[in-house]
């Protein structure tokens, strides 16, 4: 069938007014679209430098701390050190203990076949007495039940010396009040820096 309305040169003027009008507007859209897409390339840059600067300073964090614990962890063994070699010393010097004499100081002692594996700090040792002592640079209640482990362990680990009497002792440089009557209860003798000289501030002492 034949369309018999025929366009006028005004009608053309306003669809092509109107195409014009939409490639504007979508050229606009466009442009918008693409200063979308720019800006969130932007923000994915910057965040995964963000990230990246993050896990550096995360990084450079965790080797601060893991230094800090190896220096701690220096000092600590220093001042253990220190402590051991100071009461080591001391009883080798005057190899004395309660008044009695001992003809053998022992350090780090390990049995050469043991029953029980365990190590002792300081031994002394006479004719009929034994005395084992622990030595901690900053003892604790633990301490207490370690020290008085020692008993058990040592009988096992040399019978010769069944018949001897046995004194156990922990050394430090320093004791809470709660460390004091703890090992009064269990019979441990205490055993303090006091200037120069060694001291014994037990007052329930005991001999197995």
């Amino acid at each position: 069938m034949k369309n018999n309305k025929e366009l006028s040169w005004d009608d053309i003027k306003a669809m092509n007014a109107d195409i014009a009008k939409m490639k504007k507007e979508h050229r606009k859209e466009m442009n918008e679209i693409r200063r979308l897409h720019k800006e969130t390339k932007m923000i994915l840059k910057e965040t995964a430098e963000s990230m990246k600067e993050t896990g550096k300073n995360f990084s450079r964090t965790e080797k601060m701390i893991a230094n800090s614990n190896q220096r701690i962890e220096g000092i600590s063994k220093s001042n253990g050190t220190f402590c051991e070699e100071y009461f080591i010393n001391s009883f080798k010097e005057n190899p004395t203990f309660l008044g009695e004499k001992f003809d053998r100081v022992l350090e780090y002692h390990k049995p050469t076949i043991p029953v029980i594996e365990d190590e002792y700090d300081l031994l002394l040792i006479n004719g009929s007495t034994v005395v084992i002592i622990e030595v901690k640079y900053k003892a604790g209640l633990d301490d207490v039940g370690k020290t008085f482990s020692k008993l058990h362990t040592y009988r096992k680990n040399f019978p010769m010396f069944d018949g001897y009497k046995i004194y156990l002792g922990l050394a430090s440089f320093s004791f809470s009040k709660a460390m004091r009557l703890r090992a009064e209860k269990e019979g441990i003798v205490l055993i303090q820096q006091r200037g120069e000289k060694i001291e014994v501030i037990s007052e329930n002492i005991r001999a197995w």
